[in-house]
């Protein structure tokens, strides 16, 4: 007899496998909430744990730091800057880079017809040409 969904550990929008059913479900509404407040021009106050969409950079002069965007999960998030009022964002897969979450938030919707349930990773480009000394 197949599991219900209902009962399912693992959460339909990003795949990610949680101890208890009730944790799974609590992950899909929260990530829908956060999509739907972005769709709506809102720009949403973040918490650990939350799944957002990145997007891809790719570097001419050291390749090595190349990224494939797609779903990313949130490890930070505040101001880390005194002087501004913006919220930045930091991500378990690629942790040493601060996106501004106000940018990224306008860019939800096209990230995630973009990448779907692709998750975020360093894609390093090691060519001797695209990295500088």
């Amino acid at each position: 007899m197949p599991i219900s969904d209902d009962l399912s550990t693992i959460c339909s929008q990003t795949s990610r496998t949680f101890a208890t059913a009730a944790e799974a479900r609590a992950s899909e509404a929260r990530f829908l909430e956060i999509q739907e407040a972005c769709e709506s021009g809102q720009i949403p106050e973040l918490r650990k744990g939350d799944v957002i969409y990145v997007d891809t950079e790719i570097y001419i002069s050291h390749g090595r730091d190349d990224f494939r965007g797609g779903m990313a999960e949130v490890v930070q998030y505040g101001i880390f800057i005194r002087s501004s009022r913006v919220p930045f964002v930091r991500v378990a897969q690629e942790p040493d880079t601060q996106h501004n979450w106000e940018t990224l938030a306008l860019m939800q919707k096209n990230l995630r017809r973009e990448f779907g349930k692709k998750w975020a990773h360093p894609d390093p480009d090691l060519r001797p040409e695209f990295n500088e000394g």
